[in-house]
């Protein structure tokens, strides 16, 4: 299985596999070993059978050649450090043991489909072209510190990636290029603290419906130039941005839309220069600040039991005025409900009157205008102190008006005793009769003022009961 001959170099690497040492070529004049023979070991042993021993572990060296383990069986682990690869690293649909590529450079891997029954470490290393992961196993964690991967269109391909621990890109992580996750399942968390991705004008980050089952470190000088797609995304617990740097043209700069997450902490290091879609997001905790809300922000269907940080009441108003599309009213009620639930009564109120205020921009001049007139006597129900002033201005001078200026009686003899008080509130009260409306006719001019507070009463028991209804109906 090996090919003849071997090199000095070559035969060293041979007694190294038999016994599981390791062969450092960092210093050696002669580094070169070619993929064949390593391919040899690996499938086959050195005496064609590996032996309980047999590791390959091996530094420095430089692997010429197309190392192909394609659709085959590797029953030992593999550490290669420091190596630099001639051509792609190539295990399509191949079963292996822990693989360890820590600083090695290589131009692409490809183990789509490729069953790994430890870790594969990655760490330090640099791809100038694709690492395909499409499909792949790997029951340990997938291991990117510090590694650079590098290519115009696609660095990363994780099309349903499934890895058992997590996936770790910290301390300096680099991909240049798109780094797709989509439909990719992985057991514990995503820790990529430090990390860089860059795609500017299209998509860093695609991992629509990816599975984490812990936390999702996108923080703490995590950097992206390029948009973030993890629609549908189940995070088991936090997705986080606090301390990372987002930019990029590509809109929406982060998608979100139907994330589940039990806490989605937005706090980048300074305002969002894009848009963010939260629509029918559904979370437990939502940690934000004023000073780094998004330019725009889709909030339409979404959900969110808490509000965490510090409490802003109606000063988070300007945040739902910054749906592209325009009034939502969800949105709205959503924020009310969960300052109501927090005792936030006032503040859940203030809401309320903002929802009304922002749909009336979107009716017509009729509605436009009875909506003033809802505001302005009792703030859509939710100022009822209005009406009671209102009504007794209106009565005080309705009182003062007819005591100096009584109206005639309509027929003389029948009449009661006049009382310009209850005069004054039998005009303001239409559904209410005290008798003396009926018996009483007023003089010019106060036959206008009779009529103003006919109608004025009309509007205050109308928008009274329109509130009334709207309240009754919102809990």
């Amino acid at each position: 299985m090996l090919p003849e001959p071997l090199s000095a170099t070559e035969q060293a690497v041979v007694e190294g596999f038999r016994t599981g040492t390791v062969v450092d070529l960092s210093g050696s004049d002669d580094r070169d070993v070619r993929a064949e023979v390593l391919r040899g070991l690996l499938l086959a042993g050195p005496g064609g059978e590996p032996s309980r021993l047999s590791r390959l572990r091996l530094t420095g060296a430089r692997i010429a050649g197309p190392l192909d383990l394609d659709h085959s069986q590797v029953d030992t682990s593999i550490a290669l450090h420091d190596c630099v690869f001639t051509d792609r690293i190539s295990c399509y649909g191949t079963i292996l043991r822990h693989v360890d590529l820590k600083g090695c450079r290589f131009p692409g891997l490809l183990a789509s489909y490729a069953v790994f029954a430890g870790t594969l470490n990655l760490r330090d290393s640099h791809s100038s072209a694709t690492v395909h992961l499409i499909g792949a196993r790997i029951d340990g964690s997938l291991i990117l510190n510090r590694a650079q991967l590098s290519d115009a269109q696609l660095a990363l391909s994780g099309t349903r990636l499934s890895v058992g621990v997590d996936i770790l890109a910290q301390g300096g992580f680099t991909c240049h290029g798109e780094l797709r996750l989509n439909d990719a399942e992985i057991g514990g968390a995503l820790r990529w603290e430090g990390a860089a991705l860059r795609n500017p004008g299209g998509k860093a980050l695609f991992a629509p419906d990816i599975k984490v089952g812990a936390v999702a470190n996108l923080c703490d000088g995590f950097s992206v130039d390029g948009a973030v797609r993890m629609s549908y995304a189940q995070i088991r617990s936090r997705l986080c941005f606090d301390g990372a740097w987002l930019a990029g043209d590509a809109q929406p700069l982060i998608d979100l839309r139907h994330l589940e997450a039990r806490e989605l902490v937005l706090l980048p290091t300074g305002p969002i220069d894009g848009e963010v879609d939260l629509r029918n997001a559904r979370l437990g905790v939502l940690r934000d600040d004023p000073a780094t809300w998004p330019k725009r922000l889709r909030l339409t269907g979404a959900s969110y039991e808490i509000l965490s940080g510090t409490h802003l009441g109606a000063g988070r108003l300007p945040w739902l005025r910054r749906d592209p599309d325009g009034y939502q009213p969800q949105a709205y009620e959503q924020l009310a409900a969960v300052y109501r639930r927090a005792g936030h009564e006032p503040d859940a109120r203030a809401v309320a009157l903002a929802n009304q205020r922002h749909r009336r921009s979107t009716l017509g001049l009729l509605g436009r205008l009875w909506g003033h007139a809802q505001d302005l006597l009792i703030g859509y129900g939710y100022r009822p102190r209005r009406a009671v002033l209102a009504l007794a201005l209106l009565a005080t001078v309705g009182t003062v008006a007819f005591a100096l200026h009584p109206p005639v009686a309509a027929v003389p003899a029948e009449a009661p005793v006049f009382n310009p008080f209850v005069y004054t509130a039998d005009l303001l009260m239409p559904l209410i009769d005290f008798g003396q409306e009926q018996a009483f006719h007023p003089r010019p001019p106060l036959t206008w003022l009779a009529y103003a507070l006919i109608l004025s009463g009309w509007i205050l028991a109308t928008t009274v009961a329109a509130a009334a209804t709207r309240l009754l109906r919102r809990d």
